[in-house]
């Protein structure tokens, strides 16, 4: 894990090496923009169980499709809730 942070480093930098496996996150945001969707989908990507909220769940399902498929593919999980 690099010591310092900056403005090019990537949610992929920050949680390299790291296992969520077994911790829980809920995350805002996850139907719009890339912040929240990010989030999420990195931190599912590392083995957490993520609940994200929206508040358009129709828009949200399709905005993490993506989210959904690497929670999968490595051992995290997510969920969605209306906020």
């Amino acid at each position: 894990m690099a010591d310092v942070f900056g403005a090019t480093s990537t949610t992929e930098d920050v949680l390299s090496g790291i296992n969520l496996r077994g911790k829980r996150f809920f995350v805002t945001g996850v139907s719009a923009g890339l912040g929240g969707r990010e989030t999420a989908r990195s931190l599912a990507a590392h083995g957490a169980h993520v609940v994200g909220a929206a508040r358009d769940l129709k828009k949200a399902e399709a905005a993490t499709a993506q989210v959904r498929k690497d929670a999968e593919a490595n051992g995290g999980s997510f969920e969605l809730g209306c906020a």
